[in-house]
């Protein structure tokens, strides 16, 4: 038997304002997705069933070129909810959403019973909001590292923004993307991306280019992030 969503819900910035009794009534209309990375979590022209929170591990929304070329759009990562838009304002989701880690956990808020608190509770109402607000301002910093950052800037605030660990050397950074797909996310094609780690290891900014670097000269990344780095 499934554990009860109602404790889940808690955890989510989205319901933290919520009474106990909204919240059993949403946890009511939903359900818990346990994922492996890869594994579909909505498709693209799919009618709208609901909102999705993820719990644990992550999911990316994207979208294919008319080449098949998979264009990123977002990184959710836990406490983090999406497709809430889609749920008010459309009859279909605008974008394909897939698991990036194994587990992903996700809950699945269904639409049909939210809207209807969301219609009577102004509680409700006004957490949509900000979780959408939240969305927006999202979307305007993907806009402007897509439009106005260089790749290299892109991939060093990636760097920077990830967890780290002290060595003697340096901080040791893990990528939780393959390449194809961190280079996706930052709007770049494969090779520039490994053009960009092979420059930044003869400069010795970072070692090494696989699934774990060592960040050597965290000036110098910081320069690059910030686009007046000449890198």
């Amino acid at each position: 038997m499934d554990a009860p969503i109602e404790p889940v819900l808690r955890t989510l910035p989205i319901f933290a304002a919520l009474d106990a009794a909204t919240l059993s009534t949403i946890a009511a209309g939903g359900r818990r997705l346990r994922l492996s990375a890869g594994e579909s979590i909505l498709r693209e022209g799919e009618p709208c069933r609901g909102f999705f929170a993820v719990v644990a591990g992550g999911a990316k929304l994207f979208r294919l070129s008319p080449d098949g070329r998979e264009q990123v759009l977002q990184r959710v990562r836990a406490g983090q909810t999406f497709a809430e838009a889609a749920v008010l304002t459309m009859k279909r989701y605008p974008a394909n959403a897939v698991a990036t880690e194994t587990p992903t956990e996700i809950v699945e808020i269904g639409a049909e019973s939210f809207l209807r608190l969301f219609d009577g509770d102004r509680h409700v109402a006004k957490a949509m909001v900000a979780s959408m607000s939240t969305w927006l301002l999202r979307l305007v910093g993907r806009v402007e590292e897509l439009t106005v950052l260089s790749a290299g800037a892109r991939l060093a605030r990636f760097v920077l923004d990830l967890p780290s660990s002290n060595s003697a050397d340096g901080l040791v950074v893990e990528l939780p993307l393959a390449k194809k797909d961190l280079a996706a996310s930052l709007g770049i094609t494969p090779e520039t991306l490994s053009r960009l780690l092979r420059k930044w290891q003869d400069l010795e900014i970072v070692r090494g280019d696989g699934a774990s670097i060592v960040v050597l000269d965290s000036d110098a990344l910081v320069a690059i992030a910030e686009d007046v780095g000449a890198v």
